[in-house]
C-alpha cells in the first residue's frame, strides 16, 4: 500500500487522519471485511423499514470501532495486520483509536476551531478540535450531543456522525439505555445465557442431545426458540426472557423466523443432532449419530464404509464446532486417537495434539502451511517445545494462532480483548488518549448527522 509523505504541524496531522479514516472505510467496504460488514448493516437495517444514508453512515462508524470478532480483534487490528507498509506514524495513529469514546456530552463552549465539552457519564471535561471548515457553526452551548471522540496526539477530533439530543433527560436516558445493552453483551451474560438455554434444552427435550430427523430440524429449533423465550419462566424472578426484554428496553423482543443455516451441511445428512454445551450453547451437528459410531467400534469399515470422509468433515468443516471431537474424545479416547492416525496418515499422532490438528484445518494461518507448524506452536504455547524452525511468512500471523490456542485451551473463558482494561492502556499514550479515559463497550446506537431530529430514534436504533 502506498503512503504519503509525513504529516508536519497539526493541520498535516489532521489531514492524515481524515486519509487513515478513509482508507478503514474502504477496507471494510470493499477489502477483506466487506462480507462481516454487511451482515451486520443488514442486521441493524432489519428493524426499519426505510433506513436512510445516515443510518448507513452510523453502522459503519460503529464497525469501524466497536466490532470485534471471535478472538477480540477490531477492524483497526485487521487493518494493521493487513497493510505492512503503514509508517510507524500511522500505526500510532490508528492504535490510539483504539481507545475511541462514544458517549453523551453537554457542550460548554463554542469558537472556530474547539469545542468543550462535558461527558455527562464520566463528569470529565473534554476540548475537541475542529478539523473542518465552518464545522463550529454545527453546534451551539448547552446543547446535548452524541458522539465519537478520537485521539490524536495532543487532540481529540469527532469521528463520523454527531446527533444532537432536545435534553439531559434524554441524553441520561440514552446513557442508561447504552449500559444495559453492554450488559447483555458482557461476558457473565453471556454465559448466564447460554446456560439459561442448555438448562432450558434439557428441560424441554429431556437432555442435553436430541438426534431429529433432517427435515424436522427446523421446526425443532423454533419450537425450542419458543419455548426459551416465552414460555420458560425465571425461576427467581419468575418471568420469561420476551417479558424481562420489554421492561428493561422498553420493546419487544424480536420473534422473527430463525438466521438460515449453514447451505450445504444439512441437506444430504441422514440426521441431525442438536446438543447444547456449557462453552459453544445449543450446536446443530450433521449426522452426528454416523460419526459417533465411527468410534463405538474398533472396525467402522465394517459399518461404515465412508467413515475417513466423514471424519475429515469434522475435521475440515469450520461451521462444524470443536465440541463435536471434544464429546467422542471424552468417551473414546482410545478409538478416537487411532482412527485420526488412520485419517491423518501418521502413526505418532496423539490426542494431546487434537486441538492443533483441528486449528490447522478449520481455521488456517498464513505462515503456517504445514500441520507440524500449527503442532510446534501448540507444544510451544503449552512450554513443551521450542519454537516452530520453519520461518513464518508474517510475524503478526503468530499472536492470532496463539490467541486461537489460548480459547481452545482455557475453555472456561472466552476470547475477549487484550485483558487489560482501557485506562491501563492509555497511561503511555500522549495526553489526548489519557484524557479520552475510553471504555471498551458495545456501541450505542448508531449516530446520526447534526440536524436530522434522531431523539424520538435513539432507544430503538441502540445496535445490539
Amino acid at each position: 500500500m502506498s503512503t504519503a509523505p509525513s504529516a508536519s504541524g497539526s493541520s498535516g496531522q489532521f489531514i492524515l487522519a481524515d486519509r487513515l479514516r478513509r482508507q478503514l472505510e474502504e477496507f471494510v467496504t470493499t477489502g477483506p471485511l466487506r462480507e462481516v460488514f454487511e451482515e451486520q448493516r443488514d442486521t441493524y437495517f432489519k428493524e426499519f423499514a426505510e433506513p436512510d444514508a445516515d443510518d448507513w453512515e452510523g453502522v459503519l462508524d460503529w464497525f469501524l470501532f466497536d466490532w470485534f470478532d471471535d478472538s477480540g480483534e477490531g477492524v483497526v487490528g485487521h487493518f494493521l495486520t493487513s497493510n505492512d507498509a503503514l509508517r510507524q506514524e500511522e500505526r500510532d495513529i490508528l492504535l490510539e483509536w483504539q481507545d475511541s469514546l462514544n458517549s453523551a456530552f453537554q457542550i460548554r463552549s463554542v469558537s472556530k476551531t474547539s469545542l468543550s465539552v462535558r461527558d455527562l457519564e464520566s463528569g470529565y471535561d473534554l476540548d475537541v478540535t475542529l478539523t473542518k471548515p465552518e464545522s463550529h457553526k454545527l453546534f451551539k452551548k448547552g446543547e446535548y450531543v452524541v458522539a465519537r471522540l478520537l485521539p490524536l496526539g495532543d487532540h481529540i477530533i469527532l469521528s463520523g456522525l454527531q446527533f444532537i439530543l432536545p435534553d439531559k433527560k434524554t441524553a441520561l436516558a440514552w446513557l442508561e439505555l447504552r449500559d444495559k445493552i453492554d450488559e447483555l453483551h458482557s461476558p457473565e451474560e453471556i454465559e448466564k445465557a447460554i446456560h439459561e438455554s442448555c438448562t432450558a434444552f434439557c428441560d424441554l427435550f429431556g437432555g442435553d442431545e436430541l438426534t431429529v430427523p433432517s427435515n424436522n430440524l427446523m421446526p425443532t429449533l423454533k419450537r425450542f426458540q419458543e419455548y426459551l423465550l416465552t414460555e420458560r419462566r425465571d425461576p427467581e424472578t419468575g418471568t420469561t426472557i420476551a417479558e424481562r426484554f420489554r421492561a428493561e428496553l422498553g420493546r419487544d423482543l424480536d420473534m422473527s423466523d430463525l438466521g438460515a443455516l449453514p447451505s450445504g451441511m444439512f441437506e444430504e445428512a441422514q440426521d441431525v443432532t442438536i446438543l447444547c454445551d456449557d462453552f459453544d450453547g445449543i450446536v446443530v451437528l450433521p449426522d452426528f449419530s454416523r460419526f459417533k459410531h465411527v468410534f463405538a467400534t474398533d472396525d467402522p469399515e465394517k459399518t461404515i464404509p465412508d467413515w475417513k470422509d466423514l471424519v475429515w468433515t469434522y475435521i475440515k468443516n469450520p461451521d462444524i464446532p470443536i465440541v463435536a471431537f471434544e464429546r467422542v474424545a471424552e468417551q473414546q479416547p482410545r478409538r478416537v486417537e487411532k482412527a485420526l492416525r488412520v485419517v491423518l496418515n501418521d502413526n505418532d499422532f496423539s490426542l494431546e495434539h487434537l486441538y492443533a490438528v483441528l486449528l490447522h484445518y478449520k481455521e488456517p494461518v498464513d505462515g503456517l502451511d504445514d500441520l507440524e507448524d500449527d503442532r510446534q506452536l501448540w507444544d510451544l504455547f503449552n512450554g513443551t517445545a521450542k519454537e516452530p524452525a520453519k520461518k513464518r511468512k508474517s510475524k503478526s500471523q503468530a499472536p492470532k494462532n496463539t490467541a486461537k490456542l489460548k480459547a481452545v485451551a482455557g475453555r472456561s473463558s472466552r476470547r475477549t480483548t487484550d485483558g487489560k482494561s482501557p485506562v491501563s492502556r492509555l497511561k503511555a499514550k500522549p495526553k489526548a488518549a489519557a484524557s479520552l479515559r475510553a471504555k471498551k463497550t458495545k456501541p450505542a446506537a448508531p449516530a446520526r448527522k447534526i440536524g436530522k431530529s434522531a431523539a424520538s430514534k435513539t432507544a430503538s436504533r441502540r445496535k445490539r
